[in-house]
């Protein structure tokens, strides 16, 4: 699972991009030089270029999916070069290639170097918190709320709209990003006590030191008790999800009741296949309430920590 919190106010796209690709989010805000290609991207460039110069169809026909928009050009490219050879020579055949290898070299070049996802990263900067960028236990903090948040918002029960009151969908992505915030301050702090701590201590600066170490620990509790009530509302969905899940299965089992009838009243009396199958519903009417219960308790905690935070 992915240890990212992103800005919910961020473009939808941009957002997804973002968090299916975390690795590719850029540490630092500068664009690198050559918009991040290398000395090695030159000679990959120049050799694929000559496979589309020469043999377009068998390197797009080798490309992962194969597009049928790219096998389609290359097939058209590979009969126009094949016809040069043809019509006019193999000289006039190599020089052509050399001149659509110049081409894709530069195109290849200029599609080379930072993806699409490091461009969105150093454009929303400061958007996005990843586990990478904290302090460890700021890191682990993080990770207990990216698990808490993800467990409700996976959960059948919040799919299905059982606890739509809530609005996890939005609220729940903003609780999260003002603890990432909150985890990016307190690991900027921290590190500043370090800086301050390499340098030469007196008794003065031991002091605000120790001052401040205070103020950042009691920072730290007070947002592990926010994280904690997120955790505790995760654990409510949890419990409700496994009733959740077997009044579902009792549910459509009751359905087949006609089938079972049936099937009973063939080998015995036609009460006895009643009372099995009414033994079926009134298990199902059991958790039914069990059920309902169990999404109350979640709910209430949901409520109870949006409250606090409120």
């Amino acid at each position: 699972m992915n240890s990212l919190i992103l800005d919910p106010d961020l473009p939808e796209a941009h957002r997804r991009a973002m968090a299916a690709h975390p690795e590719l989010l850029p540490p630092d805000p500068q664009r690198p030089a050559w918009g991040g290609r290398t000395v090695g991207d030159v000679p990959a460039a120049l050799a694929l270029s000559a496979l589309w110069a020469f043999l377009p169809l068998v390197l797009a026909s080798a490309q992962h999916g194969r597009r049928r928009m790219l096998v389609a050009g290359a097939a058209l490219l590979q009969a126009a070069v094949l016809a040069v050879w043809i019509r006019y020579g193999l000289t006039t055949f190599f020089l052509v290639c050399l001149a659509v290898q110049g081409v894709a070299a530069v195109v290849l070049l200029a599609l080379a170097g930072e993806s699409p996802v490091a461009g969105y990263g150093r454009r929303h900067h400061g958007r996005y918190v990843h586990a990478s960028m904290l302090e460890p236990l700021d890191a682990a903090l993080l990770r207990r709320t990216v698990d808490a948040t993800d467990i409700v918002l996976r959960s059948p029960i919040d799919r299905d709209g059982l606890l739509d009151s809530i609005a996890n969908r939005v609220t729940l992505p903003r609780q999260a990003w003002e603890i990432a915030e909150t985890l990016t301050e307190l690991t900027r702090l921290r590190r500043e006590q370090d800086q301050a701590r390499s340098g030469r201590v007196t008794e003065r600066i031991s002091t605000v030191l120790a001052s401040q170490e205070e103020a950042l620990t009691v920072a730290t509790r007070a947002l592990a008790r926010r994280i904690s009530a997120l955790e505790e509302y995760a654990l409510r969905t949890e419990e409700a999800e496994a009733v959740y899940a077997e009044w579902r299965t009792l549910q459509d089992l009751a359905e087949d009741g006609d089938a079972y009838r049936e099937l009973l009243s063939r080998t015995v009396r036609d009460q006895l296949a009643a009372g099995e199958v009414g033994q079926l519903t009134e298990r199902a009417r059991h958790l039914e309430e069990s059920l309902r219960d169990s999404v109350e308790q979640a709910r209430l905690v949901g409520l109870t920590l949006l409250t606090r935070e409120g």
